[in-house]
């Protein structure tokens, strides 16, 4: 069995929601250098997904299954709000495994 690079819960969702690999691909467009729309590949659509996902390809799968990007990612790495208006996210690195934690105070 291949290892999972990251955890995010794409394929969670997209079990869920009965999709396949194939149909969540088909639900994302992506424009040609020459300038053409078409749909994803499969074989595509899975190499955003493993490893290290850019942000804006998380966007465009997050849009395709119908959530919130933040839903892509496991409960333990969502954003929390803590008194006087300071919000803590935690979330492991895909890369490394490193835990990541931050914190923002809004204003």
């Amino acid at each position: 069995m291949k290892e999972r690079r990251n955890n995010l819960r794409i394929s969670a969702i997209m079990k869920e929601k009965g999709l396949t690999l194939p149909d969540l691909a088909a639900r994302i467009i992506v424009t040609d250098k020459d300038g053409k729309e078409r749909t994803l590949t499969s074989a595509a659509l899975g190499a955003r997904i493993n490893g290290n996902p850019h942000l804006s390809n998380l966007y465009e799968i997050a849009d395709a299954l119908g959530v919130k990007i933040t839903e892509l990612f496991p409960q333990e790495d969502q954003c929390t709000k803590a008194p006087a208006g300071k919000f803590k996210i935690q979330t492991i690195c895909p890369s490394c495994g490193a835990k990541i934690s931050a914190s923002v105070t809004a204003e």
